[in-house]
């Protein structure tokens, strides 16, 4: 019985890999923050998703919100999700990092329309960093 176990995590190697589904995607700086990265969005379960962020620090230590929004990059629509603000890495100085369960499902993020955005911390109304959730 084990061996069967250990057999079908081998064979879904090949074709679809063991474990939780996890997508990468660019966070590209906006409005000259060079506060580029990228998130990982890992499936929980059917309507549940971790999304971890990891983006160059900002000379401005305070935590920068951040929303799964409706839409695309450069036609950001209604919010979706709440993210846990961007803050300075303990082990990373020159990184911000958040991690969040939201409760929207892995395919429904990649196969919608959807971007990932994170706002200036003095300035919620500007955008320094944006990721469409694409495959």
């Amino acid at each position: 019985m084990v061996l069967r176990g250990l057999w079908s995590c081998g064979l879904a190697l090949v074709v679809t890999g063991c474990g939780p589904q996890t997508q990468r995607i660019v966070m590209k700086a906006e409005n000259n923050s060079g506060q580029s990265g990228f998130a990982v969005l890992t499936a929980l379960s059917p309507s549940s998703t971790r999304i971890d962020l990891d983006l160059a620090a900002s000379n401005d230590p305070r935590p920068q919100p951040g929303h799964v929004h409706e839409g695309r990059c450069g036609e950001i629509g209604a919010i979706r999700a709440g993210l846990a603000s961007v803050a300075p890495s303990p082990t990373k100085p020159e990184r911000f990092v958040s991690s969040t369960e939201v409760s929207l499902g892995f395919e429904q993020l990649l196969s919608g329309t959807y971007a990932i955005n994170v706002h200036d911390a003095r300035d919620l109304s500007l955008y320094i960093s944006c990721g469409d959730l694409t495959r």
